[in-house]
């Protein structure tokens, strides 16, 4: 009897855009393949640490804590999330298991990997925000780590290449839509300063009055769907998704 391989697929607590890519991915490649495949998706909740820039590698003690009961519910709610949308595109859901550890995430993927004898892990590689690549330079990057560590061949998925928006305000109408649909559970207050922050356009900088005077466009716009709601608070308008 031919034995069924693994596939292990990281979930990040906040199923970011980069992990719907990769779920997206292991589903095609799942529907296209005639082999028996069983997937193990694994979310790990992180947890503080002392890091080495130098070396670029954990040392010390984990920090006697633990987790809250809303990182479970958040991890929990990725990995629904993602086992719907594997379920959706034909994935039976007897060929799906779901993990919750806590840890260092890259650890954990690999530990996991050497535990189930997974025959090949997928994760995803966000973008290089400035806070991002801060975060790297001190705790090192969880792909990059599980490349190094792993006992199996790694893909690693990272989002397309998007082109310069040629329409600011339908940017990030569709930056703050996207945001809203990976926090359903969370309650959020945008201003237009916040979003131009927050949601950088590529190959842009910082931004400037131009992307201030968009994001409240794109503010208004969704206010008007019904999407957001609109709140004058001492003169300032601010967005709610309530």
């Amino acid at each position: 009897m031919t034995m069924s391989k693994r596939i292990l697929l990281g979930i990040d607590t906040n199923y970011s855009t980069t992990t719907q890519h990769a779920v997206r991915a292991v589903g095609e490649f799942m529907e296209q393949t005639t082999s028996q495949l069983h997937l193990v998706l694994l979310s790990v909740i992180p947890v503080p640490s002392m890091t080495s820039p130098s070396l670029g590698m954990y040392v010390g003690d984990l920090l006697p804590m633990s987790i809250t009961p809303e990182q479970r519910n958040q991890a929990e709610d990725a990995l629904r999330m993602a086992r719907s949308e594997l379920q959706k595109g034909g994935i039976a859901s007897e060929q799906i298991e779901v993990l919750i550890r806590i840890g260092f995430p890259a650890d954990e993927i690999v530990k996991v990997a050497k535990e189930l004898h997974v025959n090949f892990i997928v994760v995803g590689s966000h973008a290089a925000s400035l806070r991002q690549k801060i975060q790297r330079f001190l705790a090192g990057s969880t792909s990059r780590s599980v490349l190094r560590l792993a006992p199996c061949p790694v893909m690693i998925v990272t989002l397309p290449r998007t082109a310069p928006p040629g329409d600011l305000v339908t940017w990030y109408e569709q930056a703050i839509t996207a945001y809203l649909q990976e926090h359903t559970n969370s309650l959020t207050v945008f201003t237009p300063q916040e979003v131009a922050q927050k949601f950088v356009p590529p190959r842009k900088k910082a931004p400037g009055r131009k992307e201030i005077a968009a994001a409240a466009l794109a503010l208004e716009q969704l206010a008007s769907t019904g999407l957001l709601c609109r709140h004058d608070v001492k003169g300032e308008l601010r967005y709610v998704n309530d």
